[in-house]
This record gives structure tokens, C-alpha cells and sequence, in this order.
């Protein structure tokens, strides 16, 4: 399935402090040109949210670029380079960054960013929240983030080249394990 994109999109999957984002920068640690894509905000009061952040980006080699607080998905592209690798940390990141659009809204949002990543001429790695193990969220908002990011991570599965999920520190290959379900 990945003969349908130009770019190389490898999907990295896992729970909160799983090791997702380790194992994402480990795939792309032979490049030294790579645009990192932080893409949700620091809260300056939480102190635990800024630890994580400042650990993310001490692990992180200087030589890679960052970009925080993404204005739209279309400048985020065209800001960065045909020959530059993209890690976007997270997927979560921009569902959140869009959950108060409406669904008519939130549908060309979404088939952006997958023709965005489908046109992109470099690999691509990408970190998802994995959400919805458990009981259903108690909130519409919570329930409406977890609809999306699972409808869009279905979508971004049909396309990827590679698609691992991380779980107690083990990066688990799904792609040569599992078989893909058609939409």
C-alpha cells in the first residue's frame, strides 16, 4: 500500500511513557538534518509538562531543527526542506490544535494533512497517542478527540510505509506482524 504516497511515513504508536518518542528519534537518528515538530504547547505553570519537554529535547541532537506551536498544516510544510526528514510529535497534538471545528471543518483539515503527507518527499515519522483501551471518556470533547485520532491514525495506516507500536520500552513491528484492515 505504500506505492499510493511519495514520501516515506512511518507511524509510531503507544501509550503515555510507553518510549514512543525515544524509538521515533531513533529511527531517524542517522539524519542530521531533521525538522522536529513539537506540536503541542508547554503550559508555563505545569512543571511536570516542562520536565518532559526539557528531556525531549536534551535527548534530541542540536543539528536537528525545531518548530513549536504550528500556525497551520500548510506552512508547517512549506517551511521545511524537500531533503529535511520531519518528526512530528504528536498526532494528538493536531487533533487537539482543531477539536473545536465542526465535523465539515475537522474533514478538510484532515484530507490536508494526509495529502500533505502523501506528497512529501522525505520520510516522514510520526508519533500517535494511543487512546480508547479503556472505558469511553465521560466528556464529548474526550470523546470526540479519541473518534478522530483513531478515524485519522486508519487513514494514516493505509498509506505508511512502516508502522511500529511501543509498548513498556519494546518497539513492536506491526507492519511485518499484522495485516492491514481495509476501510
Amino acid at each position: 500500500m505504500a506505492s499510493l504516497q511519495q514520501s516515506r511515513l512511518t507511524l509510531v504508536s503507544g501509550p503515555v511513557k510507553s518510549g514512543k518518542s525515544k524509538w521515533a528519534e531513533q529511527i531517524l537518528q542517522d539524519y542530521s538534518n531533521v525538522t522536529y515538530v513539537a506540536t503541542l504547547f508547554s503550559d508555563k505553570e505545569d512543571i511536570n509538562w516542562l520536565d518532559r519537554i526539557s528531556k525531549h529535547k536534551q535527548r534530541r541532537p542540536s543539528s536537528w531543527k525545531l518548530i513549536e506551536n504550528i500556525i497551520d498544516l500548510n506552512s508547517l510544510f512549506a517551511g521545511i526542506s524537500s531533503n529535511e526528514p520531519i518528526l512530528i510529535d504528536s498526532l494528538g497534538g493536531i487533533i487537539l490544535k482543531y477539536l473545536n471545528y465542526n465535523d465539515y471543518e475537522w474533514t478538510a483539515i484532515e484530507s490536508q494533512f494526509l495529502r500533505l503527507v502523501q506528497t512529501f518527499t522525505n520520510h516522514i515519522v510520526l508519533v500517535i497517542e494511543e487512546v480508547g483501551w479503556g472505558i469511553s471518556p465521560p466528556t464529548i470533547e474526550a470523546n470526540l478527540f479519541r473518534d478522530r485520532l483513531g478515524e485519522l491514525v486508519h487513514k494514516l495506516e493505509y498509506i505508511a510505509h512502516d508502522s511500529w507500536l511501543v509498548l513498556h520500552g519494546r518497539a513492536i513491528n506491526l507492519t511485518d506482524i499484522g495485516s492491514t484492515i481495509l476501510l
